[in-house]
């Protein structure tokens, strides 16, 4: 990139923090607005290196910030008392539709093979917290409803990250390797990753509950730490061969089940979001880039389907088969079944397929382009309608008041403050 490309980047940047309440009063996300800030332009001004060693270290560290920020702020002590419907989004709802997604890739784009269809059916299945964040932050919306989405949000991208690793692996073996060699060459780093997060969130949580509680820190100590954390974890999976993602989505569990701090003090991973967020800032801008690469050499319909589909077909009827027995009303689970935004998760595993199988390989183009249109529409599709189907959601509730949806229960952490203005903010 150049100097040029960068001052336009950091100018984008500037404008949106300090316009975020206009823009938002006019439905016109962070996202929306730095994608095609991006494409313009990596269309007129420059071109970007998808592959560039830059670029992937920066969707690297994005990543795991995302990871073990969400990670660490679903309380999972919390949930002992409604864990039913994140448990079912995660344990029912995600496998049926990476598994749908999975068959419908396959079936559409039979040249990108099994192992290339889970590529594309494990990076575009998750969902994204921080596109949902009119959402879960809308005191319109029951609690128990943005706590689910919330948990699953947080959550699945931590799930889906082994596939994605897994099929990476698989599809770069050598030609002709057996299975079972490649499950052996590819869980050692994630069994090694799940080691790392939890020994090195755990030692960190307990040494930060030491020091606060002998007052042996200084004030404002805490936050820096807590940022800090997840850069320590990725610097240690690296040097001992372990997987950084799932180091630091397994710590980002682990410390937020340990740490009595952050308990106390949920405000206190405030900066860790802050980061987590301008460096997604960053990633989106990139994204244009990345869109405009794509989009030269066409689009397929088969691809346009396959997005469409995931975004559709293939997130509501497994979330509404999920749900089913919990007493929640029709609207509801269509409200929940709609708001699966794909957003960040989705673009940085774009961002490392290129890199790992190289713009060379023949399977990478039908999969970064389906990956990137599903991005793009669920981008201005889920962030147009965000807030005004919350707030048209909320007026249902209030006049009809269903059961199941109204339980009291405790409000969710939400990621996400920094992407919606203050007035959509609350419980």
């Amino acid at each position: 990139m150049t100097v040029l490309t960068l001052a336009v980047a950091c100018s984008a940047l500037v404008a949106y923090s300090l316009l975020g309440r206009w823009f938002s009063a006019r439905l016109i996300t962070a996202p929306m607005a730095l994608l095609v800030i991006g494409a313009l332009s990596f269309g007129v001004i420059d071109s970007i290196d998808v592959a560039g060693e830059a670029v992937h270290v920066l969707a690297e560290v994005t990543l795991v910030l995302i990871l073990f920020h969400d990670a660490s702020t679903v309380r999972i002590r919390s949930l002992r008392h409604d864990f039913g419907p994140p448990l079912r989004l995660l344990a029912i709802g995600f496998p049926l539709a990476l598994l749908a997604t999975l068959a419908t890739s396959w079936w559409l784009l039979p040249s990108i093979g099994l192992y290339g269809a889970l590529l594309i059916a494990a990076s575009i299945t998750p969902t994204d917290a921080g596109l949902g964040a009119p959402t879960v932050l809308n005191p319109a919306v029951p609690v128990r409803v943005r706590r689910a989405l919330n948990v699953e949000s947080g959550l699945n991208d931590g799930l889906a990250t082994p596939l994605v690793l897994f099929a990476l692996t698989a599809v770069t073996a050598e030609s002709g390797k057996e299975i079972p060699e490649v499950l052996q060459f590819a869980v050692r780093p994630l069994l090694l990753g799940g080691v790392v997060g939890v020994v090195g969130a755990v030692v960190l949580a307990l040494l930060l509950d030491t020091v606060q509680r002998r007052k042996l820190a200084s004030k404002g100590a805490a936050p820096i730490t807590i940022m800090l954390i997840p850069f320590a974890l990725f610097l240690v999976a690296s040097l001992v061969d372990a997987n950084i993602f799932i180091a630091a989505f397994v710590g980002g569990l682990a410390f937020g089940a340990v740490s009595k701090s952050l308990a106390a003090r949920p405000d206190e991973s405030q900066l860790l979001e802050t980061a987590s967020d301008i460096a997604s800032w960053v990633v989106w801008f990139l994204a244009g880039g990345l869109a405009v690469e794509v989009f030269a050499g066409g689009i397929s319909w088969q691809s346009v389907a396959i997005a469409l589909l995931a975004l559709t077909a293939l997130r509501m009827i497994p979330v509404a088969l999920s749900l089913m027995g919990l007493g929640f009303r029709t609207p509801t689970i269509a409200f929940i079944g709609w708001f699966g935004p794909r957003g960040l998760a989705t673009v940085v595993f774009a961002l490392l397929i290129v890199e790992e199988l190289g713009v060379a390989s023949p399977i990478v183009e039908p999969i970064v382009l389906t990956l990137a249109i599903g991005v793009i529409v669920s981008v201005f599709a889920h962030g147009a309608s965000a807030k005004p189907l919350a707030n048209r959601y909320g007026v249902w509730v209030k006049r009809r008041q269903p059961a199941a949806e109204v339980r009291e229960v405790s409000a969710p952490p939400s990621r996400g403050q920094v992407w919606t203005s203050g007035d959509d903010a609350g419980a």
